[in-house]
């Protein structure tokens, strides 16, 4: 028995409680909430938070009405991943290590348990988008892990890692609340702080591989949130809005 509990269990049932500044959404379960919010972005308030009524995994995407110029959009991708990492380190024991990997993979103890992505409207590099939506999808408990014969160990879960009493309507609450906490510190200091957080949870032995099947070796990021990768003795840019042109699609397993 775990000695972490919610003292004030939720239920999902309810939607959850959100500061004003941010609308909650349900999407109903089995769609797709990122794809959903995508498509309803340009007829949605800034600060629309769209979440799945699933219990099996935790789903948000937020939309943002972004101020700043597409390429710097990227950012917020980082903003999403420390958010995460600061919720799931106030919700689960303290023995849960919250590791990140490029371009968006979220591990509790070096298993594969979540993503974050990125989407914004159709813009050149230096212009301003219409909007931004980012989104997260973490699970809440393992399914995969049921099947005796297809036992995955580098895929996990909050249930997994001991923290199953997370209810997802609590979980949705807190990584909004983060979220926005993160927001507004990028608003006031800058990218730096998001940079040096992500970077000290940075998963140091996971590989990034091309499209190509090349595997290239980590450099940093850049100031815009651009992963900077070693390629043949050549740096070259890779950017989370446009990550599949050179990696393919990025999902959970």
């Amino acid at each position: 028995m775990s000695l972490y509990y919610e003292l004030d269990p939720a239920d999902d049932n309810d939607p959850p409680l959100l500061p004003p500044i941010l609308t909650p959404v349900a999407v109903p379960d089995k769609i797709e909430v990122f794809n959903k919010a995508i498509a309803a972005a340009a007829k949605s308030e800034a600060g629309t938070v769209f979440y799945s009524e699933s219990t099996e995994f935790v789903e948000i995407a937020v939309v943002l009405n972004p101020e700043v110029k597409k390429i710097k959009c990227n950012q917020m991708l980082y903003v999403m991943m420390v958010a995460a990492g600061d919720s799931i380190g106030a919700l689960a024991p303290p023995e849960v290590v919250v590791t990140y990997s490029y371009p968006g993979l979220i591990y509790l103890n070096q298993g594969e348990a979540g993503i974050v992505k990125i989407e914004v409207s159709s813009a050149n590099e230096d212009t301003i988008p219409d909007w931004i939506v980012v989104g997260l999808k973490l699970r809440l408990n393992n399914q995969l892990q049921m099947d005796e014969n297809n036992i995955q160990p580098d895929i996990t879960s909050l249930a997994d890692e001991g923290a199953g009493f997370v209810s997802r309507t609590r979980a949705v609450e807190s990584l909004s609340r983060h979220f926005l906490a993160w927001i507004s510190q990028w608003e006031d200091e800058g990218f730096k702080p998001v940079v040096d957080m992500w970077n000290s949870r940075r998963e140091q032995n996971k590989k990034l591989t091309l499209k190509n099947k090349e595997t290239v070796s980590w450099v940093g990021l850049d100031e815009n949130g651009l992963a900077i990768v070693k390629s043949k003795n050549k740096e070259i840019f890779l950017s989370p809005i446009e990550i599949t042109k050179e990696i393919g699609d990025i999902n959970l397993r």
